[in-house]
């Protein structure tokens, strides 16, 4: 009796067949591809309009920690592009979020922790248990995404710590 193992990913398609996830993922396996991948590095598109729009409104926070607003900037160059690719609108800080140490963005002075991480105790006083509860909105955002690509645009995800 044979078995197959149902979170293999199908066959891939031929390079003259591709959707932009299918050559994204191609070309990543070094597989052949009718061009090459384009998805833009910086998924703010802090020059697109309707994320300039958002953030009349919003704080890069709420962007960021709020999934509906996270999914929204993440699509919009999708949609004003047509890219193969995708990449998740976050920070590289939710690790230290989610670990207990907030932090916020100051007009002035740029990134401000609530404590930096300088002892023994400093590190004693994260809490890597609260890391689900805390970054919860990551993975929502993350089923929004998902859901609006489809199978015709690949997500790509980031991961991180300062």
């Amino acid at each position: 009796m044979q078995t197959t193992d149902a979170s293999a990913e199908p066959p891939r398609p031929a390079a003259t067949a591709l959707t932009g996830r299918w050559r994204f993922l191609n070309a990543c396996a070094c597989q052949p591809v009718d061009r090459p991948p384009v998805w833009l590095m910086r998924q703010a598109g802090r020059a697109l309009p309707e994320y300039r729009a958002l953030r009349q409104n919003h704080s890069f926070l709420e962007l960021v920690q709020t999934p509906e607003r996270a999914a929204e900037v993440t699509l919009q160059p999708v949609r004003r592009f047509g890219f193969d690719a995708a990449i998740l609108f976050s920070d590289i800080l939710v690790t230290a979020e989610g670990l207990g140490q907030k932090y916020r963005f100051d007009e002035n002075n740029g990134i401000q922790m609530d404590f930096a991480l300088r002892s023994a105790a400093d590190i004693a006083r994260l809490d890597a248990g609260a890391l689900p509860e805390r970054l919860q909105y990551v993975p929502r955002a993350l089923r929004l995404v998902k859901a609006a690509l489809g199978d015709q645009t690949a997500l790509i995800g980031f991961a991180g710590s300062p």
